[in-house]
């Protein structure tokens, strides 16, 4: 290509690209083509490669290196200079940020401090305890070498009968005893009083010393349960929701309350409050109103006002203190509303009635309600109206009155939460107010908008237990109340109680199966109702007393009388089963069930059970239902005492066999197995002759014969053969000859597996018998043997001498004998036993 070629290419490239002038001269071109070379070669090939990589990213890298250098090297914390005052977001945001900035500052200091004093904390516990060791280890035995330090003497001398330090404290200790006394009056056949408000007075009393709290929970769910007691067979928690009488009686709590409160305002206002007259609602309310509206800003929005006492708020209290008396009477004195006030003279009467005659709650028709008509016109102007009335009080008393528009709040006149909850109960749909139009709140509404919406995090239950307690019996919740009162070690004790006094009163909700949780709900039942667990909650709580305070644990557990366990058992047995076979030992025996009568051994007297006279015939079985457990622990001496004292002999002479049999051929020891169970055979020996007793003839061959063998192997043991061989004659145990193999074995079979693992040993005892009574006699016979006459010995000697060799192969015939039987028998005996028996036999020949 020449270069007219090369010249009209690139005039037609410039011609298709568009490119933006450049005016460079050639030293400039020149220029900048060195700064660009030398800028490459001075940054180096890997600055190179790293501008080509973020390039080929989408990095724009001079950009970024201007970001860089534009940033503040400033410390972050450092104060923010000030700027003008007239530049008003700028000192806004610099406030903002000073304000960050310190608030961390404090965060660090206090983080600081707090980590400084608890490292000075350690430091001095530490010390603490270095010294208490340096000075237990330099203190000796004389206090002369060191006088200053103190001594504390310390009394060595214990008790004969030292008892366990109880653990109630002071509070539970009255609780226990109020049960205690309770539990007496039922045992004595009295009647009975209520146990709600005898431990209601008994912490109310200033010299016990219940917190202020506690009074006021107890006080609110006594006035709670002042109803007409429930049937037992009525189940209470759809009697508490089906009546009225709960809300009714909830709502006059709540009033008496508020009642209280304005007598203690006007108390401490009495110059402004100006009371007189007759100290009715009408005169409190009144002077009530006249203290709280003394400011004008107070009468701001507020509606039929005269000389400065405003209506509606009067109508209000009257209506917050229940008296409908009082209301209707400020609405006829300031002459408005006349609708409202013919239906409160209405409503006013019908209480009067119901409170004469008691009708039983029915649910009324339109028709049969002679005011519908006019409530219909009043909600109606509420709705078009009062919705956006400015006197809060005027809206709020029309909403009680008409008992409507629950969801609404009304917060400039409810300010606490039992002003709350009042107005919620007012406002309850109930049979006598049905409506069909409006939005009503239910009863069972009202309980889960306090327990499910709500909940504790509303009310601050963690802080304020005593508030949140309350809300929940006020609304009919006992049972979720006292569980959530239980949770708390300090409040416990009193949730306890409370449950028990409501049981007794047949008010508290149960479950069916005692196995269930601690609040549980019942498929059946109402929400958001909740059920208790009696059972569970008292044994929780006696659980940590059985050991210390056994008298107090069975009062409690003796309440539990009417529940079943799963088995169908009685719960209170159950309960003392299961404690006295943790806490098993003679001492505890005898305590719950006393020590045998001296006239009649098999009877016991005493214990703690006499308290129950009800439960004596329990005792027997609960004795029974122990000894079971027992023996299945291993706990075998025990558990036959308890049969003993349940009279289960049948049950007492197999265990005392199967414990006879492995220990009856030892020899005694003091403190061994075998000697106490020598001394509870005597015993059941002794009892045995003082009365019969019905138990199965094999079972009681069977202990008669191990009885008789265990003297036997006591004479043994002795060294007494003579009447240890007397013992196995009169019981035929063992064959005097071959010819009585058979019969023995098969009488042995008869009575039983027991006696044929007991047989070895007796073979062998009795075969070492045989063979000592042989050497007995062989030394006894002369050096010429028994066998050896001579002629010069009278007819005497001669008759001694076959009397002799007569009574020797009597002893032959009964060591063959035994190995015959040993041979004989059903069970497998060990070959050392059959060698030993063998050996015997041979050295008799």
């Amino acid at each position: 290509m020449n270069l007219n070629e090369l010249l009209q290419e690139a005039q037609r490239l410039a011609n298709e690209t568009e490119l933006p002038p450049v005016e460079r001269t050639l030293s400039q071109v020149l220029q900048a083509t060195q700064e660009l070379h030398s800028r490459v070669t001075q940054n180096g090939s890997n600055d190179l490669q790293a501008q080509l990589l973020l390039g080929s990213r989408g990095v724009d890298l001079p950009k970024l290196t201007q970001k860089v250098e534009s940033l503040s090297a400033r410390q972050s914390f450092e104060p923010l200079n000030p700027i003008a005052d007239t530049d008003v977001d700028g000192f806004l945001k610099n406030v903002r940020n000073n304000a960050i900035i310190a608030i961390i500052e404090e965060t660090n200091q206090n983080i600081f401090k707090m980590v400084e004093r608890n490292k000075m904390r350690a430091m001095f516990a530490e010390w603490g305890d270095e010294k208490e060791l340096l000075l237990n280890a330099m203190v000796g035995p004389t206090q002369e070498d060191f006088p200053d330090v103190p001594r504390h003497m310390v009394s060595t001398i214990l008790p004969e009968n030292a008892l366990p330090r109880s653990r109630l404290n002071r509070i539970e200790a009255l609780y226990a005893a109020e049960i205690s006394e309770y539990n007496k009056q039922h045992g004595q056949g009295n009647q009975r009083f209520n146990l709600l408000t005898k431990l209601t007075q008994l912490v109310k009393e200033p010299q016990n010393g219940f917190d202020g709290s506690v009074q006021e929970m107890w006080s609110v769910l006594a006035y709670m349960a002042n109803v007409t007691p429930l049937s037992r067979t009525a189940d209470p928690i759809k009697a508490r929701q089906t009546g009225q009488q709960f809300v009714q009686l909830a709502l006059a709590y709540l009033e008496q309350a508020y009642k209280k409160y304005m007598n203690k305002i006007i108390q401490f206002n009495r110059l402004v409050g100006q009371r007189g007259g007759i100290p009715n609602v009408y005169n409190t309310v009144s002077s009530f109103v006249t203290v709280t509206f003394q400011l004008p800003q107070r009468l701001v929005g507020l509606l039929d006002v005269t000389n400065k006492c405003p209506l509606w708020p009067l109508v209000y209290y009257s209506l917050r203190s229940g008296d409908l008396g009082a209301a209707a009477q400020f609405l006829k004195e300031a002459g408005v509303s006349p609708d409202l006030l013919k239906l409160i003279q209405h409503k006013q009467q019908e209480q009067q009635h119901k409170r004469q005659h008691h009708p039983q709650h029915h649910e009324l028709g339109d028709q049969e309600r002679p005011n519908a008509k006019l409530e219909s016109q009043l909600k109606l102007e509420y709705s078009n109206k009062l919705r956006v009335c400015t006197d809060p009080y005027k809206k709020a008393v029309y909403a009680i009155v008409l008992a409507c528009d629950p969801h609404e709040p009304h917060p400039e006149v409810v300010r606490t939460i039992d002003d709350f909850l009042w107005m919620q109960l007012s406002v309850l749909a109930t049979d006598e107010r049905p409506d069909y139009h409006i939005d009503r709140l239910s009863y069972n509404g009202l309980q889960s908008l306090i327990l499910d919406k709500y909940g504790e995090n509303y009310f601050n239950a963690g802080e304020k237990k005593s508030i949140y307690f309350q809300v929940l019996v006020l609304t009919g919740q006992f049972e979720s109340a006292i569980e959530f009162l239980a949770r708390t070690a300090e409040n416990r004790a009193h949730a306890v109680h409370m449950a028990i006094a409501l049981n007794e009163i047949s008010m508290l909700g149960t479950p069916s199966n005692s196995q269930q949780p601690l609040l549980c709900i019942e498929p059946t039942d109402p929400s958001p109702m909740r059920r208790l667990n009696l059972a569970r909650l008292i044994i929780m709580y006696t659980k940590c007393i059985e050991q210390t305070d056994t008298t107090e644990a069975m009062q409690y557990y003796y309440l539990l009388r009417h529940f079943k366990a799963n088995d169908g058992r009685n719960m209170m047995l159950t309960c003392v089963c299961d404690m006295l076979v943790e806490n098993c030992d003679a001492d505890m025996i005898t305590l719950v069930f006393g020590t045998p009568d001296l006239n009649d051994p098999w009877r016991y007297v005493g214990g703690i059970f006499a308290l129950f006279p009800s439960m004596d015939h329990d005792k027997y079985t609960l004795a029974g239902m122990v000894g079971d457990d027992l023996s299945q622990r291993t706990k075998f001496q025990l558990a036959i005492q308890l049969y003993f004292i349940a009279g289960q002999l049948d049950k007492a002479l197999r265990l005392l066999s199967s414990l006879l049999m492995q220990v009856v051929h030892q020899p005694p020891s003091e403190g061994s197995m075998r000697e106490q169970l020598t001394i509870v055979t005597e015993r059941m020996n002794h009892l045995l002759t003082e009365r019969k007793v019905d138990v199965d003839e094999h079972v009681m061959a069977t202990y008669t014969l191990l009885s008789q063998l265990l003297k036997f192997f006591d004479y043994y043991h002795e060294g007494n053969g003579r009447v240890a061989a007397e013992i196995l004659a009169k019981n035929r145990i063992t064959p005097n000859s071959c010819a009585e193999v058979d019969e023995c074995v098969r009488r042995l079979k008869l009575i039983g597996p027991d006696i044929i693992k007991v047989l070895p040993d007796v073979l062998l005892a009795a075969m070492d018998l045989i063979y000592e009574e042989y050497k007995d006699y062989k030394s006894t016979s002369g050096c010429g043997g028994i066998g050896s006459a001579t002629s010069s010995r009278s007819g005497v000697d001669n008759s001694i001498s076959e009397s002799k060799e007569e009574r020797l192969m009597q002893l032959r015939q009964r060591a063959k004998a035994l190995t015959n039987m040993a041979a004989t028998l059903p069970c497998r005996m060990s070959a050392d036993t059959n060698n030993r028996l063998v050996q015997l036999e041979i050295l008799m020949h």
